[in-house]
């Protein structure tokens, strides 16, 4: 799909930022730690400095790094945590099953998350998976306003499974959505028909 792709992409690029980043923060460290101590120093010693300076400037390039990196990957929507070490393998088969249930689930929103490119190219309103909810069908959901769910799931098109978004709205109707407009038209829409509810409604003495 597009949006796995583009987030593929996005992943890549960022890791070979930061990969350049620290390469140039111990290259630069190298040769200003191997040219700044004076030529009577024997080569042996300006070896070790320079590998001192590389150290140092490079684990200062590598906290830029980190600092740079968080910010465009939380622009590109990527997770913004550093790795951590593996967790403890599960006790127990309820225990596994209760972890690949939650990785299902936290799956399914990332890719709803993803793949709303499709219905939507700008940023921060449907591209956020912490918006979505991802169930163990594969499915998820964006609550949208009070009563209104934007509903994502896949369907199979040959050898492709492709993204269908459509809005729930408590009235047993499914409503495809193809475009963010179609959203903001639905929205706008029930609000208007609330106002008109509402300064209908009766008022109390």
């Amino acid at each position: 799909m597009n949006g796995d792709r583009r987030t593929n992409l996005a992943a890549a690029a960022t890791s070979g930022i930061d990969m350049l980043i620290k390469a140039a923060g111990g290259a630069i460290g190298a040769i200003a730690g191997f040219a700044l101590p004076p030529e009577t120093w024997s080569g042996d010693t300006r070896v070790a400095i320079a590998g001192i300076a590389a150290i140092t400037v490079g684990s200062a390039f590598n906290d830029l790094s980190e600092t740079a990196l968080t910010s465009l990957r939380r622009r590109l929507g990527l997770p913004t945590g550093r790795p951590t070490d593996a967790a403890a393998a599960p006790s127990s088969l309820p225990e596994s099953v209760d972890l690949a249930a939650t990785a299902v689930k936290d799956d399914a929103a990332v890719r709803a998350a993803s793949a709303a490119w499709h219905i939507d190219h700008s940023r921060g309103f449907l591209d956020l998976a912490s918006r979505w909810q991802g169930y163990e069908d594969g499915t998820a959901t964006n609550y949208l306003a009070p009563g209104v769910l934007l509903h994502y799931r896949t369907e199979k098109r040959g050898r492709l499974e492709m993204p269908q978004f459509s809005l729930l709205t408590g009235d047993d109707r499914e409503r495809p959505v193809e475009h963010v407009k179609e959203i903001h038209s639905y929205l706008l829409t029930r609000a208007a028909r609330d106002a008109d509810a509402s300064s209908d409604a009766p008022t109390t003495a």
